[in-house]
């Protein structure tokens, strides 16, 4: 309680804009959010009609399912990932287990790979949500510790400095490529680089792939190739599907993994959404739609990356001491804005105070000084990214 989460408390805030407008001198703009602001392909909604339509199968829909999720919605994410990822998974080795978000089924995990006095490793700046996640799981009773991957304002992660932080307690390394909050994407040689140190030390590696439909570059191998032993494949169909809202994800695993989270999530959840695998089911189910989400995808990515670059070079315009980490894929440009106050929460709070433009401060990132700006709201209307930086650059100046 004594420590909120800072996107939750500008969450309130938004909606209390939203319910009382007159209160605030001019309108909210929201770039602290990482969620897609664009709507979800034609493609989902054509199933969920197909299914309401359809009485026998909306009634069905209305009931539990497997905890693991239905097998033919499983089968179905096999076919989601040989098409549009060009995946291969072969069920005799790998498992797919269906949650009822990321961010539940990482705590899952989270459960299943550690005990009271074992060693979690995030990367520093990294997800604000999973230190959360772990302290709330394990009870305060995880030992955290942060593997710094931004150094002198460079994105240079290091497998040996990585190697010399994990200890023979050390289970579990999460990895968010492309990053949140830096927005970097890291090569297949590192990404092997930290499997192979893992491996050597008995840890598993959590790769969560959120912002793989946001990577503005050649897409690397690891969102491709066959999983290794020691790698947990963390996918969600939030932000690929633009559905934040109907908490729904999968992992791929080792089938002795799978059968630990599955047993924990029995007590947990019960089950994910039936209605919602249902109709993503329906949404991936044919050759028609997986191409359909392809062509998609594709155009997303190009949507992303120019308002990404808008706002990279609208904030350089208004910020000229700020120094930017250039996003490769995701919603984000982190940034540190120390010379302008090192206090990123104060920081923060006087941009929404005095000019109401909600960015995130980085200390909640595990990096003081430095600023999360979120592009994502702006993808449909670019030119709030325009306003918003004009508004910050008249405050610096006054």
């Amino acid at each position: 309680m004594e420590n909120p989460s800072a996107i939750r408390e500008i969450m309130s805030i938004v909606a209390d804009f939203e319910k009382h407008p007159e209160k605030y001198p001019r309108k909210l703009i929201y770039l602290a959010g990482g969620w897609p602001q664009d709507p979800p392909p034609p493609a989902l909604r054509e199933a969920a009609l197909e299914l309401v339509s359809d009485e026998k199968a909306f009634n069905s829909s209305a009931r539990y399912g497997p905890t693991k999720g239905e097998p033919d919605f499983i089968e179905r994410i096999c076919d989601y990932e040989r098409a549009v990822w060009g995946r291969q998974i072969s069920l005799d080795r790998d498992r797919i287990i269906v949650g009822s978000g990321s961010t539940e089924l990482t705590a899952a995990f989270m459960l299943a790979c550690l005990d009271p006095g074992d060693e979690l490793i995030l990367t520093a700046p990294g997800y604000l949500n999973y230190k959360r996640q772990a302290e709330i799981e394990g009870l305060l009773s995880v030992n955290i510790k942060h593997w710094p991957i931004v150094k002198n304002h460079e994105f240079e992660p290091d497998p040996a400095e990585l190697a010399d932080i994990m200890t023979e307690r050390t289970r579990l390394v999460i990895i968010c490529s492309p990053g949140n909050p830096d927005s970097c994407v890291m090569s297949d040689e590192l990404i092997d680089g930290i499997l192979d140190v893992a491996e050597e030390k008995g840890a598993w590696v959590m790769l969560d792939l959120a912002y793989r439909a946001f990577c503005f570059g050649d897409e690397p191998g690891y969102f491709s190739r066959r999983r290794r032993e020691n790698e947990i494949i963390m996918c969600t169909f939030s932000k690929e599907l633009r559905v934040p809202g109907w908490r729904l994800a999968y992992a791929i695993a080792e089938p002795e993994l799978v059968e630990a989270v599955n047993a924990l999530e029995q007590a947990r959840v019960l089950c994910p959404s039936t209605l919602a695998q249902r109709v993503i089911g329906r949404a991936i189910g044919d050759e028609k739609r997986l191409k359909a989400l392809r062509a998609f995808y594709d155009e997303g990515r190009r949507k992303y990356a120019h308002v990404a670059k808008k706002a990279l070079d609208a904030l350089v315009d208004a910020m000229p001491k700020a120094i930017p980490l250039e996003p490769r894929g995701g919603f984000y440009i982190f940034f540190d804005a120390s010379d302008y106050d090192k206090s990123s929460r104060r920081f923060c709070k006087r941009l929404l105070d005095e000019v109401q433009v909600a960015l995130t401060p980085g200390l909640d990132f595990g990096m003081e000084g430095w600023i999360r700006l979120s592009y994502a709201p702006t993808v449909e209307e670019p030119e709030l990214i325009t306003e918003a930086m004009e508004r910050i650059k008249a405050l610096l100046k006054g």
